[in-house]
């Protein structure tokens, strides 16, 4: 069962109708997550706040709406370990749309970005081991060991299972359901590729497809997940090709592969698609001639039509930064698409 009931210490309100979005804000002082309306506004608090606030929500860590829309998910970080890399202390956690009810998930130390299934109750998630001394994996020992590892939880009943293996340089990052809930997307990184490379996992554990041989953070598209969007690094942007990226869409069949950003000298990361299939939400990080810049200072919360018209800037501060936006889902919560 979930466990650990917390005082949410948030918003009052009920959270307007409508479509919403929610976004991590990271500012000198602050560190929350937020719901917010397609322009930015009408926002609830519905984790973290000040430094001391406990969790601290995980900014790079991508967080995951019910199927339904009534809860999230998200990564929070409890303390540091000690130690030279002050590694951080992560656990999952759920918190309603209106910022209340905020439940620590048992059984989920280290995990991170959390990914709901269609039944509101099945959470996958990703387990990284990064270590350069002598360690312990799935119970055998290790001089070092450096991979990441997808795993599903059952909320109803705790009980846990492992969805890819250990194994020394291979990482899979878990990043979105099929909306039958029969696939999962991830990113697969590993020693035979040179790229990482979005991938269909089935969550029964019997086998998996490339959808295309270069890209992460892969999405499903709602109204039957026909389309996926995903992030791919850009070669052809000058001495610093690689530090580039752009937003793709194509079709889960692999075919219809198109362009929807073109931004040289920025980086978009985050790709979630409203609840109707309509628009994507993204970052778009700019250049980071600063240190501020490189922790995302600067950068904005963008929307942009499925087809990659109307590229439209919605929050951006020049003291804060944004990342992981999501869509909620849901009935009635679908946008329309942008008019330029």
């Amino acid at each position: 069962m979930l466990a650990l009931l917390l005082a949410a210490g948030a918003a009052t309100a009920a959270v307007p109708e409508g479509p919403r979005l929610a976004v991590v804000k990271l500012s000198p002082k602050r560190f929350e997550l937020l719901n917010v309306n397609p322009s930015g506004g009408d926002p609830v608090l519905l984790a973290g706040g000040g430094r001391n606030a406990k969790p601290l929500v995980e900014f790079f860590s991508p967080v995951g709406w019910s199927a339904d829309g009534s809860q999230i998910a998200f990564t929070g970080i409890l303390g540091f370990k000690n130690g030279d890399d002050h590694e951080p202390i992560r656990r999952l956690f759920t918190v309603g749309a209106d910022g209340r009810g905020m439940r620590a998930i048992r059984g989920t130390n280290g995990a991170t970005g959390p990914v709901f299934a269609p039944d509101g109750h099945t959470i996958a998630f990703t387990r990284f081991i990064d270590r350069e001394e002598p360690t312990t994996v799935g119970g055998k020992p290790r001089k070092e060991f450096h991979g990441a590892s997808i795993w599903i939880i059952d909320l109803l009943t705790g009980a846990q299972r492992q969805l890819t293996p250990w194994q020394d340089g291979l990482y899979y990052t878990a990043s979105s359901f099929s909306p039958d809930g029969a696939t999962l997307l991830a990113t697969y990184e590993g020693p035979l590729v040179s790229e990482a490379e979005p991938v269909a996992l089935q969550v029964d554990g019997s086998g998996s497809r490339r959808i295309v041989n270069d890209g992460f953070s892969p999405v499903y598209s709602p109204e039957g997940g026909h389309k996926i969007a995903f992030v791919r690094r850009i070669q052809e942007y000058g001495k610093d090709r690689g530090e580039d990226t752009d937003l793709f869409v194509i079709n889960t069949d692999g075919t219809e592969l198109r362009r929807i950003t073109r931004t040289p000298g920025r980086s978009e990361l985050f790709p979630s698609w409203d609840a109707g299939g309509n628009r994507l939400a993204y970052i778009r990080f700019s250049a980071a001639g600063t240190e501020a810049a490189a922790f995302g200072a600067g950068d904005a919360l963008m929307e942009v039509n499925a087809d990659g018209t109307c590229p439209t800037k919605v929050l951006s501060s020049p003291h804060a930064a944004f990342y992981t936006p999501a869509w909620q889902p849901g009935g009635g919560r679908g946008t329309r698409p942008i008019e330029c």
